[in-house]
C-alpha cells in the first residue's frame, strides 16, 4: 500500500468516525483539502440515518394535474388502498405520482437517447420490461385519458386491471405506498436505522 493510499484510507476512517460522533462538519470541508482522486463526499444517506424522521413536505400545488384531477387522483388512490376516498391515507403517494407524470416526457426522451451500452446497463438494473416502458409509455396521455374515464365512484374489479390507466396507476400506488413511511412501518422495515449496541449482546 503506497503512502497516497494510506492517506486516503486514514482520511476516510476519520470521516466515518467524526460523522458518527457528530464532531465533523462534512459540508464545510473545502474541496481543496481532499486527497487527489477524491471528491466531496455525499453524506445524504448518513444524515438521513442520524436524523429523526420528519413529515415529508408536499408541493403547494400539483405540477402536472389540475386541482380537480389531483383530487380525483387522490380519491382513486385511497380506493385502491381500501380506504375512505374522502380521506387520502398517504398524501405523498399522489404528490409522487404527480411528479412522476410531470417528468415522464423528459424521462422518455432521455431513455430513448441512451447509448447501447447504457441501455444494457439499465436493463440489467431495472429489467427489460421496465426500460421498454420508459422508452415508449406516454404516462401523461394515459393519465389524462384515464382520469376522464374513471372516477372514485367507478367500481374497480379484477377486469379493471386490464385498463391501461388502472393497471399503470395500481403499480405506482403499490410502489408509492411501500416506499412511504406508512408502508415501511406496515412492513416493519428495519433499514435506515442503527443500533447503539449490537443486538443480542447484553452488558
Amino acid at each position: 500500500m503506497g503512502p497516497d493510499e494510506l492517506t486516503r484510507r486514514l482520511w476516510l476512517l476519520q470521516i466515518g468516525a467524526g460523522a458518527a460522533l457528530g464532531n465533523l462538519d462534512l459540508q464545510a470541508a473545502p474541496a481543496s483539502s481532499l486527497p487527489a482522486g477524491l471528491y466531496a463526499p455525499s453524506v445524504d444517506h448518513l444524515v438521513h440515518v442520524l436524523k429523526p424522521q420528519t413529515a415529508i413536505p408536499l408541493p403547494p400545488q400539483p405540477l402536472f394535474f389540475s386541482a380537480a384531477e389531483y383530487q380525483q387522483l387522490q380519491r382513486l388512490i385511497a380506493k385502491m388502498l381500501g380506504e375512505d376516498p374522502g380521506k387520502p391515507p398517504v398524501p405523498e403517494i399522489a404528490a409522487w405520482i404527480d411528479l412522476l407524470v410531470y417528468d415522464a416526457a423528459a424521462v422518455r426522451e432521455a431513455a430513448r437517447l441512451l447509448s447501447p451500452a447504457h441501455r444494457v446497463l439499465a436493463i440489467a438494473f431495472y429489467g427489460e420490461e421496465r426500460v421498454r416502458e420508459l422508452e415508449t409509455l406516454d404516462a401523461q396521455q394515459i393519465c389524462r385519458v384515464g382520469l376522464a374515464r374513471w372516477s372514485a365512484d367507478s367500481p374497480l374489479t379484477t377486469e379493471s386491471a386490464n385498463d391501461p390507466f388502472i393497471g399503470w396507476l395500481k403499480r405506482r400506488v403499490i410502489e408509492g405506498f411501500y416506499t412511504s413511511q406508512v408502508g415501511l412501518r406496515e412492513l416493519d422495515y428495519q433499514g435506515n436505522s442503527f443500533y447503539a449496541n449490537s443486538p443480542g449482546c447484553g452488558p
